[in-house]
């Protein structure tokens, strides 16, 4: 007759041992700071047009004219965005007309820049991305707006993207 052995403190184990060393590997694509989100974008996405959080202020303190598209989830979206923002999935779904001044962002800047890659193969030349996206505009203490009113909180998307928010500003 066979022993029966209790699995569970070997189990428990293995899992703390796996909990543990998965801290210690690098996400995937390296991505660990801002620098290797630049890196990551300008590899895969060589062709693109920035701009930044500083210039993107500027504009609107400016009162220039411009279409602005969210391109992250409807749950981030409802949490804040920026002022006169639209939330879109592909960009095949925007209808303007080729010469619009156009600017997109998500939480970083990766899914973003893969919607205005898209828009650019439509001819859209005046399309760029927002460089460090809604968490470097949230760090920064730009504004964000949820429902019509002033926020400083966001969406941190998940855990690993969510490191580059400021913590203060997680909605969570």
């Amino acid at each position: 007759m066979k022993e029966k052995h209790n699995r569970k403190p070997y189990l428990f184990g293995l899992a703390i041992l796996i909990f543990l060393v998965g801290f210690r590997w690098p996400w995937p694509g390296g991505i660990e700071t801002w620098e290797d989100v630049d890196t990551f974008v300008s590899e895969n996405y060589p062709q693109m047009k920035h701009i930044s959080t500083e210039e993107l202020y500027t504009l609107f303190s400016n009162g220039r004219t411009f279409s602005l598209f969210d391109i992250r989830t409807p749950e981030e979206f409802a949490v804040s965005h920026l002022h006169g923002a639209v939330r879109a999935d592909k960009a095949g779904e925007v209808e303007l007309p080729r010469e619009t001044f156009i600017i997109a962002y998500c939480s970083v800047g990766v899914r973003s820049a893969a919607f205005i890659r898209d828009l650019q193969r439509q001819g859209y030349l005046q399309a760029f991305n927002l460089k460090g996206s809604l968490f470097e505009w949230a760090n920064k203490g730009y504004p964000l707006e949820q429902d019509g009113k002033s926020t400083y909180k966001a969406h941190p998307y998940n855990v690993k993207w969510g490191l580059f928010l400021d913590k203060k500003l997680h909605s969570d």
